[in-house]
């Protein structure tokens, strides 16, 4: 799934993000965002790092779930708002601008899920430690944190298939948009190290992309 590449270039029209996405995907970005939902507990209060339009967060919210959502980008979170707005979610989503820097703002164990899609490959190795840090902190003792995004693959050939697929796109990406994805070379192990008890990985798309699932155990800080 090396549509994921363009994203930072589609982000550019917020409005018809889902929908571009979706099509150039082949439907592949949404089933993610269904497999995440999927794993949320009903009626979970979800913090969404990295929200986009809200798309997820409403797949979510057919589950019961109250969501928190986050993103830099602050067209993608005016989307977000207008879409709160046309289909009456105020009292299921809120929306910030901001990135994971701020995530030292929200209180201890204060969400049951923490969910993020596609972000985490846009991030240092310093940024998602400090993510993954305050995503431990914020979760409640038992709360689960699900996190599908780009990969790189576990075997030899697999990894040079796939640098050779995805570097054209990415020159394409980074000369329209000045910025790029980096595929997480061991998401598992960066969820364990950071403290969570990894449940499943599901691993996709010529293993370049995975959705891995952590919990934190109950009687964890």
């Amino acid at each position: 799934m090396f549509s994921y590449v363009f994203m930072k270039i589609l982000e550019m029209r917020p409005r018809s993000y889902d929908q571009q996405m979706d099509k150039i995907s082949r439907g592949r970005v949404r089933a993610a965002k269904e497999a995440v939902a999927g794993e949320v507990p009903k009626g979970s209060h979800v913090l969404e790092i990295g929200c986009g339009t809200g798309e997820l967060a409403g797949l979510m919210i057919q589950r019961d779930a109250t969501v928190e959502g986050f993103d830099l980008s602050p067209s993608m979170i005016q989307t977000a708002k207008e879409r709160i707005e046309t289909e009456n979610l105020s009292d299921k989503f809120s929306v910030s601008q901001m990135g994971v820097d701020g995530m030292d703002r929200f209180r201890d164990e204060q969400f049951d899920a923490i969910v993020s899609t596609l972000v985490f490959s846009e991030l240092s190795d310093d940024e998602r430690r400090f993510a993954l840090k305050q995503a431990k902190r914020i979760l409640k003792p038992g709360g689960i944190i699900i996190i599908a995004d780009e990969v790189v693959p576990k075997t030899f050939f697999r990894k040079i298939l796939h640098t050779v697929i995805r570097l054209p796109m990415l020159a394409v990406t980074y000369l329209v948009s000045s910025s790029s994805t980096r595929p997480i070379p061991d998401l598992s192990g960066e969820l364990a190290r950071a403290g969570f008890s990894i449940q499943k990985e599901i691993r996709s798309h010529g293993d370049s992309f995975a959705m891995t699932v952590g919990i934190k155990e109950k009687g964890e800080k």
